[in-house]
């Protein structure tokens, strides 16, 4: 599975991944106590970090599963010999699977939006990360922005309180006239704002009370925890569950503090009065700062005046619930995949039973086949598949794989892979190559197509799968169609995968390839497919080497084609000139030749006069007898009153 597919399919799993998380936080959160806060704390960010972790789980294990081709072609293979082993007797009808069948559609309806489920995700997250960093440079500029030292008062209380909390690391405080409310800035050397409203408006417990809930914050490095849940914010944006288990998380962070700072003061409705002297105070602060006025205040204050005993909840339990829930996740999405693939499996076989009876009879065969084609689900591929490769009408194997490339799913992708790989019959294995290209994704393709190119035994198969790889214009096909058209045992697939070289390069690239090959190959018609390629380019500098080598090439029939190419694509005016030069010059009377007729069929009879002067005079009378005949064939005016002149030669 390619990174696309693997990170599409990883956002969707997610979304019921991340529900089920904030599900079993929310029941945990309604049997801890509400004044447990460190418990309900420590919960919430393990929930918050198994939302990140567990599809990050999921695109680890999704992109090592490999190829799509890899995945779904054994099964399919090993359900083909099943109608055959048991056609001795009719199969019993199964009942249907339609979970296997609902989910495989769901599955194949989805594949398609993929590419843009990532990229509407990839805008999401660059938008955000584009806040996050004006916040982050917002919040920076608040240390230095508007800020003085504080009263000597404040500076003795901020070291008698980093003292009491065991702060080790060193803070700064500094009074803010920016903010309006205390907050703190920083990890390694953090700062604690405080706004010049609260030195006058606050009494000094009250002050002392807010200080400690900052320093509170410091001690548990809860900024280090902010950064990690905004990050996770913005990779998990989309999903509204996200965003309400951080809101828990900075709810309980808050409530945590407020516990060490009433430890520290020792009176809860000091500390109460002081949350509410801050709010009509209270401003938004950016993102990346820690406030003692976050969270909701009517909460914070009821949960302080009316206390219950602390930290009743086990927290041991708390962890354990914790680990049961990531491994459920974990495990969750791997279980969910098997099972799909288990079902649909299953439907697979049963339908191929049902198959087994009908071998004998043409009318049941024909019916059969109509009935699976009209079904057109997953349930369906085994049956058609069988057909396609056991049937002894080659029209209804034919009919059976075209039903099978008009079904989306990986198992019927996986059943026309596996008859382009296997058929016996060289028609139906030719058309199941043209199926992949049609159907398969652009990767999937790229892997089967060449591989058949290689192996087939029929050189028609290999033609077509050369063809089909240079049909998908993906330039990742241009080092295999080199490859091939260099080393390849068939003549016509070296011939073919020349010509695709033109669809699928740069221009530059393929034109020095191209011109390579017309100059240095062994093979003449592989020189004049080059040739044609390289006019096929329509590119300008690719133009010119086309005249270069209809001037110079040694070998006429190559020049021929050259110029044939050169006037075909070329504007009106140098094809014109080119043709002139080869008319004149060119040693060869085939070549000459070749160049009045390509003069003749010049836009608006711009080459008419040059034949007029090539019947009247050219030293060849092969050049004259060709420019005699295309002036008969032409309807300019010129070309007719000259006829009416002269007689003929």
């Amino acid at each position: 599975m390619n990174v696309t597919q693997a990170l599409g399919w990883t956002l969707l799993h997610s979304v019921w991944q991340c529900t089920l998380a904030a599900g079993a936080l929310a029941s945990l959160l309604a049997i801890v106590p509400v004044r447990a806060a460190r418990t309900r704390y420590a919960l919430a960010v393990t929930t918050l970090i198994l939302m990140l972790a567990v599809p990050i789980g999921t695109a680890v294990r999704l992109r090592a599963a490999g190829p799509l081709v890899g995945t779904v072609v054994a099964p399919a293979a090993r359900v083909v010999a099943l109608p055959t082993a048991a056609a001795s007797q009719p199969a019993p009808p199964s009942a249907e699977r339609p979970g296997a069948a609902l989910a495989t559609q769901i599955r194949a309806d989805l594949e398609p939006a993929l590419p843009w489920i990532v990229v509407a995700w990839l805008a999401g997250v660059v938008i955000l990360s584009i806040r996050l960093a004006s916040g982050w440079l917002v919040t920076r500029r608040l240390i230095t922005t508007g800020t003085r030292p504080v009263p000597q008062a404040c500076r003795v209380a901020l070291a008698r309180l980093v003292v009491r909390l065991r702060v080790t690391r060193p803070v700064r405080l500094l009074e803010s006239a920016v903010i309006q409310v205390p907050a703190v800035i920083g990890w390694l050397r953090p700062v604690v704002l405080l706004p010049a409203s609260a030195l006058t408006g606050l009494t000094p417990l009250q002050l002392d009370a807010l200080l400690a809930h900052e320093l509170a914050h410091i001690r548990r490095y809860d900024y280090l925890v902010n950064l990690l849940q905004s990050a996770i914010e913005t990779l998990l944006f989309y999903h509204p569950v996200v965003w309400w288990v951080s809101r828990r998380v900075r709810d309980e962070r808050e409530h945590c503090c407020d516990d060490l700072a009433v430890a520290v003061c020792g009176d809860a409705h000091c500390y109460a009065t002081a949350l509410l002297g801050m709010e009509r105070l209270r401003n938004p602060m950016p993102a990346f700062s820690m406030a003692a006025a976050g969270g909701s205040l009517v909460e914070r204050v009821r949960r302080l005046m009316a206390p219950v005993p602390v930290e009743t909840f086990p927290r041991g339990l708390a962890g354990a619930l914790a680990v049961l829930l990531a491994l459920v996740l974990a495990i969750g999405g791997s279980l969910m995949g098997r099972s799909v693939d288990s079902s649909l499996l299953g439907a697979m076989r049963d339908r191929a039973g049902a198959l087994a009876g009908t071998r004998r009879d043409p009318h049941a065969r024909h019916d059969l086949l109509r009935a699976l084609r009209r079904r057109g689900d997953s349930a369906a591929v085994a049956g058609l598949l069988a057909i396609a490769q056991n049937d002894p009408d080659v029209e209804i194997q034919q009919d059976a794989l075209h039903a099978l490339g008009k079904i989306p799913g990986d198992a019927a992708l996986a059943a026309v892979i596996d008859i382009a790989r296997s058929h016996p019959n060289d028609d139906v294995r030719r058309e199941a190559v043209q199926t992949v290209s049609r159907v398969a994704p652009r990767a999937v393709a790229l892997e089967v197509l060449p591989e058949i190119a290689r192996s087939d035994r029929d050189h028609h198969v290999q033609h077509e799968a050369v063809e089909e790889l240079g049909e998908l214009q993906d330039r990742r096909a241009f080092p295999v169609l080199l490859d091939f058209a260099r080393h390849h045992p068939a003549p016509d697939v070296r011939r073919k995968a020349v010509t695709a070289l033109a669809e699928v390069g740069e221009p530059d690239r393929a034109a020095d390839v191209l011109e390579q090959m017309v100059l240095h190959d062994s093979s003449a018609d592989l020189q004049r497919e080059a040739v044609e390629a390289l006019g096929d380019l329509d590119d300008a500098g690719a133009l010119a080497r086309v005249a270069r080598l209809a001037r110079t090439h040694p070998d006429a029939d190559v020049r021929d084609e050259a110029a044939e190419q050169y006037a075909k694509h070329a504007p009106p005016d140098a094809a014109l000139a080119l043709l002139n030069d080869r008319l004149a010059r060119d040693p060869d009377a085939e070549v000459q030749a070749e160049a009045v007729e390509q003069l003749a069929e010049l836009p608006r009879g711009m080459g008419i006069p040059a034949v007029i002067e090539a019947a009247q005079g050219h030293a060849n009378a092969e050049v004259r007898s060709e420019a005699w005949r295309q002036l008969r064939e032409s309807d300019d005016p010129r070309a007719r009153a000259f006829l009416r002149g002269k007689a003929r030669p």
